[in-house]
C-alpha cells in the first residue's frame, strides 16, 4: 500500500476534469444564519458596532445583502428538551442578556453565545432587522423565525417559499 495525501490525489485528479470558463450565476443563497453570527464578531469588526442594532445594520445585513438575488437564511433551534441542550447545560451558564436594538454589545462575544436563549432572541432579532431590509430591485430574503417565514423585498407581489 502507498500512503499519500489528499492533496496529492485532488492534484490527479483535477487533471481530469476541465474546469468551466465561467461560473454560472448564482440563482440562490442559502445561508446559515448561525454561522454567520459566530463569524461576524463584533468586538473583532473594524466598523464601530456598539449596540445589536449597529450589528444588524452594519456587519449582518451588511454581509447578506451581498449575496445575491434570492437569499434565504436559516437559523438553528434550541429544543429545551434535546440531548445538545442537556450538554451544553452541563457546561456551565453565562449570563443571559435581553436582546433588542439599544442593548449594547456585549464584551465577550463567546461567552455571550454559548446561552441557548441568547441565540434564540439573538436570532429572532435579526430575522425581524432582516424583514425590514430595503432589498434592491428584484432581490428577495426569506428567513426563518421560530417555525415561520418572512420576507424583505421591495416589490407589492406576496412571495411564496418554496419548500
Amino acid at each position: 500500500m502507498i500512503l499519500g495525501s489528499k492533496a496529492d490525489l485532488l492534484k490527479c485528479l483535477e487533471r481530469l476534469v476541465e474546469s468551466p470558463e465561467m461560473s454560472p450565476p448564482v440563482e440562490v443563497s442559502i445561508l446559515d444564519g448561525a454561522a454567520i453570527v459566530q463569524s461576524l464578531d463584533p468586538n473583532r469588526s473594524d466598523k464601530r458596532v456598539l449596540t445589536f442594532s449597529d450589528y444588524a445594520l452594519k456587519l449582518v445585513l451588511h454581509y447578506i445583502s451581498k449575496s445575491g438575488d434570492r437569499i434565504d437564511v436559516v437559523w438553528d433551534t434550541y429544543r429545551p428538551d434535546s440531548l445538545k441542550a442537556h450538554t451544553r447545560q452541563s457546561r456551565g451558564t453565562c449570563d443571559k442578556i435581553r436582546v433588542n436594538g439599544s442593548t449594547r454589545i456585549p464584551a465577550n462575544w463567546k461567552s455571550f453565545l454559548c446561552v441557548d436563549e441568547n441565540k434564540t432572541t439573538l436570532y429572532e432579532f435579526l430575522a425581524t432587522q432582516m424583514s425590514l431590509l430595503k432589498t434592491s430591485q428584484g432581490q428577495v430574503v426569506l428567513t426563518t423565525y421560530r417555525d415561520n417565514v418572512l420576507v424583505a423585498n421591495n416589490s407589492t407581489e406576496p412571495v411564496e417559499p418554496e419548500i
